[in-house]
């Protein structure tokens, strides 16, 4: 077996496990927040190793640019991506049915009154309440 062919295999093993773990951390960790930060951090860097063992495996310039375009647009989409998915299951809580877990301790998305630092988008109260400039 040639050198590139054990680095290939040895790449896209370490890749299927990170994937493995992060479709675990989905699967059994608490919260919607940290489940995010599985499928995002473990996901994109299992599929990374993936797309590098494919290419060490089968060395062309073909595969090579497949392989970096797949990284660079996962690179590019899967923090956006879960940033929004994050934000709305936050300001949606009662809506989506989403709760934080139990064991979190510091909420940093409220301010020392227990108040939301950021408006959610929603225009109520705010807007019958008078001018205070004026």
């Amino acid at each position: 077996m040639l050198a590139q062919q054990i680095v290939g295999i040895f790449l896209m093993g370490t890749g299927t496990l990170f994937v493995f773990v992060a479709g675990l951390g989905v699967l059994r960790l608490p919260d919607v927040y940290m489940r995010l930060h599985a499928s995002t951090k473990a996901g994109t860097l299992g599929v990374a190793l993936n797309a590098a063992g494919l290419v060490a495996f089968y060395p062309s310039l073909g595969i090579f640019t497949r392989a970096f375009a797949l990284v660079l647009f996962l690179l590019l989409t899967a923090p956006v991506a879960a940033h929004m998915i994050g934000r709305a299951s936050y300001f949606a809580r009662e809506e989506m049915g989403v709760t934080l877990w139990d064991g979190t301790v510091v909420d940093r998305m409220l301010d020392h009154r227990g108040e939301a630092l950021f408006s959610t988008g929603v225009v109520g109260e705010e807007a019958d309440s008078p001018d205070p400039t004026s």
